[in-house]
């Protein structure tokens, strides 16, 4: 395969967020084309980029003066993977690591679902995405979360009543978001207000289901995509009401037995989870369109499967955040010892679940909640790691792959992109040395990321990974 690097400036900018360099015409010649959606592969073809988008798809394609050809030597074709549940804005510097280590593992797109950065500087690094002056995977806003008071995590919009619920989606339409996120606190009747609101203003509601509302409350509400999975394992208890009324007597009037009730759920979900009451709830979700982002790698974080020190994943972070990632952290003190005991059949019942909502019809957004302030979540890795759990609670590699490359631009509506490699279409393509039709690994080194028009070769990817592990140190 011809080298074809990019020079110093571009190199830089997709380790440190910089300027990049315009790129010229780029002919793809001899690769195989891999039609996720319908599991079929067309040899010997040319893809043709002009001005970040496909021009041409076909085979024997010729070169023009001014054209930059790359051989891309029999190898196969995708359209690029996105990330659906992302933070990259958790700390001033995150992009500077996250957007190169999208790259690195074929992933061009991403929705970030909450950030600490005021919108208007995240809405600066989007653009300069989109101008092409920082090369990194295309950037969707949908993080602006809504709680209840005093806010789960600092920065969200906060609503205690339908009245505050409707001010803040005005609010958040103003400043021009791609949806609203409900979170964890939020009450009842100020979820349905949220909901109704942003269906006033053409937003989708995405995000958690509240803890006090009933998943088939949500997808009533018309609620269009929901974020992690486990409510739909509460949702499949036969004692999802109790569950529900429980908490909500506590958040009424005993707040410090919130999180006891909370713990309990575990439990309780394997005593009563049953497959009746599961597949009608599906069934609802599937009538609904409602998608689910399901994050299943988050609970490697709670078993202690954490990566070596030495991990090639952990060297390229920064060393305060592997730092952090070391002390004491909340979320592993509020696990209990039943918990803890329960863990591993809780994860069965997670796989088993997420397998029949597949099989049911459930559209699913791959997704990682990937974040410097989510320990041992890694941008780039832990969406492949995703996708590997999905082919081991039963997916085909073509299922799983329709999860990141054919499912998410639909949901998001976007014109330019809908997980097909054909003319018109956004350049964000990843180049394989192997089918990933027959198996997922070949993800971990792609021989080619193509970002907006944007080629990175593998030499040019080996570079900015040496980079990141040096500047790791």
């Amino acid at each position: 395969m011809k080298t074809w690097i990019l020079n110093a400036l571009a190199l830089a900018a997709a380790v440190c967020v910089g300027p990049i360099a315009a790129q010229a015409q780029t002919l793809l010649t001899d690769v195989t084309i891999v039609d996720v959606e319908n599991g079929t592969l067309d040899q010997g073809q040319s893809v043709l980029i002009r001005d970040g988008a496909i021009a041409q798809v076909g085979a024997g394609l010729t070169p023009t003066d001014g054209v930059d050809v790359v051989d891309g030597d029999g190898g196969f074709l995708i359209p690029g993977l996105w990330d659906s549940h992302v933070h990259i804005f958790s700390s001033p510097d995150e992009p500077d690591t996250a957007l190169p280590l999208y790259l690195l593992h074929g992933i061009t797109g991403i929705r970030d679902m909450g950030a600490l950065w005021p919108i208007a500087d995240q809405k600066e690094l989007q653009n300069r995405i989109a101008m092409g002056e920082v090369l990194g995977p295309r950037l969707i806003l949908a993080g602006a979360w809504v709680d209840a008071s005093p806010g789960s995590w600092p920065g969200m919009f906060l609503a205690d009543n339908p009245t505050q619920a409707q001010a803040v989606v005005d609010q958040i339409a103003q400043e021009d978001w791609a949806a609203v996120k409900s979170y964890s606190m939020l009450d009842e009747a100020t979820y349905l207000a949220l909901a109704e609101a942003a269906t006033a203003r053409g937003l989708p509601l995405v995000g958690h289901i509240p803890e006090q509302v009933a998943l088939g409350t949500a997808i009533t509400a018309g609620q269009a995509g929901m974020e992690h999975f486990g409510r739909i394992l509460m949702a499949c208890s036969t004692e999802e009401k109790q569950m529900l009324d429980d908490l909500r007597q506590a958040m009424a009037a005993e707040l410090s037995r919130i999180f006891e009730i909370m713990g309990a759920r575990n439990g309780i979900i394997l005593r009563t989870w049953d497959e009746m009451t599961c597949a009608d709830i599906l069934s609802r979700m599937v009538a609904a369109n409602m998608h689910v982002s399901p994050t299943l790698v988050v609970a490697d974080f709670y078993i202690g499967n954490w990566p070596a020190a030495d991990a090639p994943r952990m060297q390229m972070i920064p060393a305060g955040v592997r730092q952090a990632w070391g002390k004491p952290d909340f979320r592993l003190a509020a696990m209990t010892d039943e918990l803890r005991a329960l863990a591993q059949d809780s994860i069965a019942l997670d796989r088993r679940t997420f397998a029949m909502a597949h099989a049911a019809g459930v559209p699913i957004l791959a997704s990682s909640d990937a974040s410097f302030a989510n320990p041992y979540l890694f941008h780039g890795f832990s969406l492949l790691d995703e996708l590997d759990i999905y082919v081991g609670a039963g997916l085909t590699p073509q299922e799983a792959l329709l999860t990141a490359i054919v499912a998410p631009p639909r949901f998001f509506g976007l014109d330019d992109q809908d997980g097909t490699i054909a003319q018109g279409r956004r350049a964000d393509l990843v180049l394989l040395d192997a089918n990933p039709l027959d198996g997922l690994a070949t993800l971990r080194k792609p021989q080619m990321v193509i970002a907006a028009g944007h080629v990175l070769d593998r030499a040019a990817l080996d570079s900015i990974e040496s980079a990141l592990l040096e500047r790791g140190q």
